[in-house]
């Protein structure tokens, strides 16, 4: 079978217009090789997520609408025979009650400056289950004084105290909570807050509880859900943050959030 064809020769230049269909089997291909990578990269790596965080600070409340949040860290003295015969005035708010040397305070010594408060974020009060977010340190550089002697041929000193008042001016260092901006990836507004002091003297960390062991009728059988933390909640709408003991009372304002150290038996 052959195929017949009519040209018609023009006067002017001679062209001739061929109208056969061209197909390219390899049209398109390109594009569906990019397509086709994304695939895979989202199978392998997943969907960007956005770790994109916020700062949280510290609510206001009255008078003055006033910001500072307030810590006092006390240290078991050792003044009584033993934990089980002592009384709250055992517990003292002084890095001398913790056995550092006044001078070692005063002249910062390494042994002090690399001692810290260590707050740890839990998103429950269950040791079996809970998970720790997130860490605020305080450091020891910080905080108010108390006035002391350090030798009895010179007038006394003002040295650090573990009592904190921190702001958006002056100590500011832990006055701050940094959290996820994006509530869809992890919904949490309510953190349980511990503590920790670590003695940089000892290499040892220090646990602490919100009450005196004195105050306990069983100084070392209690509930640890009730005695080692405190609740924080965040306000995403605010961006800030508040702090409540375990009657739900907001602490950390006029009443200072006060943590004790814990004696083991």
């Amino acid at each position: 079978m052959s195929n017949k064809f009519l040209f018609t020769v023009p006067k002017g230049n001679k062209t001739i217009d061929l109208p056969i269909e061209i197909k390219w089997d390899f049209y398109g291909r390109d594009d569906s090789i990019e397509l086709y990578e994304e695939e895979v990269l989202v199978d392998i790596i997943g969907v960007p997520k956005d770790f994109e965080i916020l700062r949280f600070s510290h609510d206001s409340y009255r008078p003055y609408e006033k910001t500072a949040i307030h810590y006092n860290f006390y240290f078991y003295s050792g003044v009584s025979t033993n934990v089980s015969a002592s009384t709250p005035t055992d517990w003292v708010n002084s890095y001398l009650a913790e056995g550092f040397q006044a001078d070692e305070v005063y002249y910062y010594t390494k042994p002090f400056t690399k001692s810290f408060f260590k707050l740890d974020f839990y998103d429950t009060k269950d040791a079996q289950s809970q998970t720790n977010y997130f860490t605020i340190i305080i450091p020891v550089q910080q905080g108010d004084t108390e006035n002391v002697s350090i030798s009895p041929l010179t007038p006394n000193v003002d040295i650090r105290k573990p009592s904190y008042t921190l702001d958006f001016v002056g100590d500011k260092e832990g006055f701050f909570i940094y959290w996820l901006k994006n509530e869809l990836f992890l919904n949490i507004d309510t953190f349980y807050m511990t503590s920790k002091f670590f003695d940089g003297r000892l290499g040892v960390f220090v646990k602490m509880m919100n009450e005196p062991q004195s105050s306990l009728p069983d100084k070392f059988n209690f509930d640890s859900s009730r005695y080692f933390y405190n609740k924080v909640v965040l306000d995403y709408t605010t961006k800030t943050y508040e702090v409540f003991n375990y009657l739900n009372n907001r602490i950390g304002t006029a009443t200072p959030i006060k943590w004790y150290e814990y004696v083991n038996p």
